[in-house]
């Protein structure tokens, strides 16, 4: 017992709680080692300063292709700018380049398809474009077309005006519009457009020819008009030449029917110069007096700790975010001036020139990306980051934050290193426990374990789910604006983690505890649901094998139900266009199914009520036969036959038992009388002191002899009044262990002669039950006997006691000395022993009278043999009212 306490319910909760600790605690440090990591720590970090971390290569070598990026932005500006007032950007050429920014500068700067747009007025527009301002707009343009394939294109609203004014005619498709009738009709013309933009707009039916149009003032007919779905986009200025994007669409030969077309590239040309704009606008610059160029966005003087240079030779143009280096002239002062300062990088077109004193960066990334984004062969470009960070910009904090954390990224790490392991070893240990107690070997299941394993499964997800997302959301709501975003994430891995690990531990434990049991499967929905298709499976073959079985009967049901199906058929059909006398007829054709149908039902309950008695016991009913008949009648006589027959099996059977209880009776009473004779006169002669050493043997056979033969007559007439229930029991409450240990210290010494060792094992809680005392004590005789009979020598004898489920269960365990090659069914039969060379003594009904005594108490007694072992199982109800 103390060797199972891990078992106990205390070291399970200890447990627990260690496995929860462990798993919140791996994920806090699995989240603050991923953070750390995003935020460009590294494990090789320790003892470094941020100069020399792999994050601040990262940062400022991605500074610094953002500002040559910058720079080539500004300048592809400076392209479109430079190029004239009078410089016009065609759509269809555009489209017809690739519509790119390369495709941008090989434009000719003309007007060639009559669709095209001022370079100014494109540059105006982009600057607040955020592609928000084109949305789908399904029919906001309506399309004509005429049979020779041209079109003429409308905005609705011009569309409509145009009806309204009688500048066009339009005649609607009835095949389309006839379904609305009156509601359509009754309406103005300008009205049915609206009605005919909802119809189509609800019904998605936008290819739907809505009529044929004629302009009034053309002469010009269209057969078709249809509604286009179109990026739809306000026009802040009009193309050249035109009113707006229609008018130049009507004139334009490449771009004739294709204003869906027209608005896409008008779009795109947008989103290509609005990208390059914002590109720009990180690194604006404006001139200067002294004609340099001074950034304005995120580099701007005194705003950054990187001071950055650069000077393009050819053009002896200077880029700086520092006024002081501003002058071209001064450009070799100003580099001598980066280059005595700390933490500085000079890049060359040549890199062998290349020069800097920051550890393991790269500088070709810089030359390959200036010899790539901008038009120049001679320049130089150099950087340099002041170290003590005076001004609060993005490489301050990453340096802050490095500083702070970079020492924490091996702890963090050992951290969830260790957590893992001390929650795999908690995990280990509560799989083992998992089901089991300290005082048995049994797997014990809780009423959650005995839901179906779907079921019990799926409302483990769901709540744990429910419960995440309703914690994510109030706690996230609640601590925003009291902690910041990796505090808020911290406290939520704690609780939400706490709450997954309990969830998860109900799941994981219970389905632990399902398999262990053997339960996973046998208690499984899905098992329920393949058994459920197997038997209707199963039926359907018996149904369909029932077939073979009296076919001629069934065949009468089949072709009488068909025909009176085909009947009712037919006289449905003449119901449709004849008089009601095929109504009668189906009626009284029904009324005459339903009194026979009653009939045969009412044979089957007069039938099925017969079966219900006689299997109740009155083997002399009969069934009345005269109500009765066909194949029901002769059911009927059928049973009452076997009523006759059972009855007289009943009978001769009683009979039978009968004669063998009178038989045994008066066999043991006869024997009773020459054997206490032969007893008695046994005694007589060992008190005359007879010294002849032969008849003293032979008088100790007789002894033997006649006690063996008065105990065989004794349980022969026992075993027959306990098979028979002819014994009257005086049942009270008894404590059953304080009888197990009385009946234990009675066979102490027949133990010891035969060298067996007791081990005991009962529980400390009462057992009470109800039972007849002196037969519950020949039962514990007669099992405690059995085992000193047939136990092997020098082995162990297990005793144990439990209350489980409301009952007292007591189990005796053995070796025993000869081998079992029987099943434990045989062993409680008459004169059956577990010595089948008959060897011992014993009369082969010991067990067979502790088994009736026992079922006549209302208790259990089972037998069971695992090779060697034999185990005993006595179980009573507990009296709980005496606890």
């Amino acid at each position: 017992m103390k060797g199972k306490r891990y078992r106990s319910n205390f070291a399970k909760t200890v447990w627990i709680v260690i496995a929860h600790l462990a798993a919140v605690s791996a994920a806090v440090c699995m989240v603050a080692f991923v953070a750390l990591y995003e935020k460009g720590i590294r494990l090789d970090d320790r003892n470094k300063n941020y100069i020399e971390s792999e994050e601040f290569n990262n940062e400022l070598r991605q500074k610094g292709t953002d500002i040559i990026g910058g720079l080539s932005a500004q300048e592809d500006i400076n392209f479109l700018k430079n190029a004239g007032s009078s410089a016009v950007i065609d759509l269809f050429e555009f489209k017809e380049k690739g519509n790119s920014w390369d495709a941008i500068k090989e434009l000719s700067m003309k007007n060639v398809s009559g669709l095209a747009y001022s370079v100014n007025d494109i540059l105006e527009w982009a600057k607040d474009w955020d592609g928000s301002e084109a949305y789908y707009d399904n029919g906001n343009i309506i399309q004509c077309r005429t049979t020779d394939g041209t079109s003429h294109c409308f905005y609705l609203d011009d569309f409509k005006k145009r009806i309204a004014d009688g500048t066009l005619k339009i005649d609607y498709n009835k095949d389309y519009f006839d379904s609305d009738a009156d509601e359509f009709w009754d309406k103005t013309d300008a009205q049915k457009v609206d009605a005919a933009y909802d119809l189509i707009y609800w019904n998605s039916d936008a290819s739907q020819n809505i009529g044929s149009v004629t302009d009034v003032t053309t002469g010009v007919e269209y057969s078709e008009t249809y509604f286009l779905s179109v990026n739809g986009l306000a026009e802040k200025f009009a193309p050249q030449g035109a009113d707006n994007l229609l008018d130049a669409v009507n004139s334009s030969e490449e771009w004739s029917g294709s204003p869906r077309g027209a608005y896409d590239e008008l779009a795109n040309l947008l989103d290509c110069i609005s990208s390059v704009q914002n590109d720009a606008k990180t690194y604006e610059y404006t001139t200067a007096q002294d004609n340099s160029f001074q950034p304005t966005g995120e580099c701007e003087e005194g705003s950054s700790n990187l001071t950055y240079l650069f000077a393009d030779k050819k053009a002896k143009t200077v880029y700086t975010n520092k006024e002081a280096y501003g002058d071209y002239t001064q450009l070799e002062q100003n580099l001598e001036k980066i280059l005595k300062e700390h933490t500085f990088a000079v890049v060359y077109p040549d890199l062998s020139e290349c020069v800097t004193d920051i550890p393991n960066i790269s500088l070709q990334v810089w030359n390959h990306t200036i010899k790539q984004s901008l038009d120049t062969e001679d320049f130089v470009f150099a950087v340099n980051v002041d170290i003590e960070f005076p001004i609060a910009d993005s490489i301050a904090s990453d340096a802050e934050t490095f500083e702070k954390y970079a020492n924490l990224m091996l702890p963090v790490l050992l951290g969830t290193i260790l957590s893992c392991v001390i929650w795999l070893i908690s995990m280990i240990w509560l799989t083992v426990a998992a089901g089991r107690k300290p005082e048995d070997e049994e797997i014990h299941l809780n009423s959650f374990d005995r839901w179906y394993t779907e079921i019990a499964a799926g409302i483990v997800i769901g709540v744990w789910l429910v419960g995440v997302m309703g914690m994510v959301t109030v706690i996230s709501n609640s601590l925003i604006g009291t902690f910041n975003n990796m505090q808020i994430l911290i406290i939520l891995l704690v609780i939400c983690g706490i709450y997954t690990m309990a969830w998860f531990l109900t799941g994981y434990l219970s389905l632990v505890r399902r398999i262990k049991a053997g339960t996973f499967w046998k208690n499984s929905l899905l098992r329920r649901i393949l058994k459920w298709i197997g038997k209707c499976n199963r039926k359907i073959i018996d149904f369909i094998g029932s077939f073979s079985r009296n076919t001629s009967e069934k065949i009468k049901v089949l072709f009488g139900i068909g025909g009176f199906v085909f009947l009712q058929f037919l006289l449905m059909l003449f119901m449709i266009n004849a008089s009601g006398i095929f109504a009668l007829v189906l009626i009284v054709a029904d009324v005459a199914a339903i009194v026979y149908a009653v009939r045969k039902v009412d044979g089957l309950d007069l039938v099925m009520d017969g079966l219900k008695k006689i299997s109740d016991g009155e083997l002399q009913y009969k069934i009345k036969t005269e109500q009765l008949t066909g194949k029901y009648k002769a059911m009927a006589e059928y049973i009452n036959n076997i009523g006759d027959g059972l009855d007289a099996a009943v009978e001769n059977s009683l009979k039978k038992e009968r004669m063998q209880t009178v038989l045994i009776t008066n066999v043991s009473h006869d024997l009773k009388t020459p054997l206490t004779s032969i007893i008695n006169y046994v005694d007589l002669l060992k008190r005359e002191n007879l010294t002849d050493p032969k008849v003293q043997e032979y008088l100790r056979i007789l002894d033997e002899k006649s006690q063996r033969l008065k105990v065989l007559t004794e349980d022969v007439v026992e075993a027959s009044k306990a098979s028979t229930g002819n014994i009257k029991f005086e049942m009270n409450d008894i404590d059953f262990v304080e009888m197990v240990q009385q009946v234990i210290g009675e066979f102490e010494e027949k133990f010891q002669e035969k060298n067996l060792t007791m081990m005991v094992h009962f529980t400390d809680e009462p057992s009470m039950i109800y039972a007849d005392g002196q037969k519950m004590w020949r039962v514990l005789e007669n099992v405690f006997g059995n085992v000193v009979k047939y136990a092997m020598e020098g082995t162990r004898v297990y005793a144990e006691i439990r209350n489980s489920n409301k009952k007292v269960v007591f189990s005796l365990k053995n070796i025993s000395a000869q081998p079992l090659n029987f099943s434990a069914d045989e062993l409680t039969e008459r004169f059956i022993r577990g010595d089948v060379a008959r060897n011992t003594e014993g009369s082969g009904l010991g067990l067979s009278i502790a088994k009736s005594l026992t079922e006549l108490q209302g208790g259990e007694f089972k037998l069971y043999l695992d090779g060697d072992l034999f185990k005993v199982m006595i179980t009573f109800a507990a009296n709980m009212s005496k606890k």
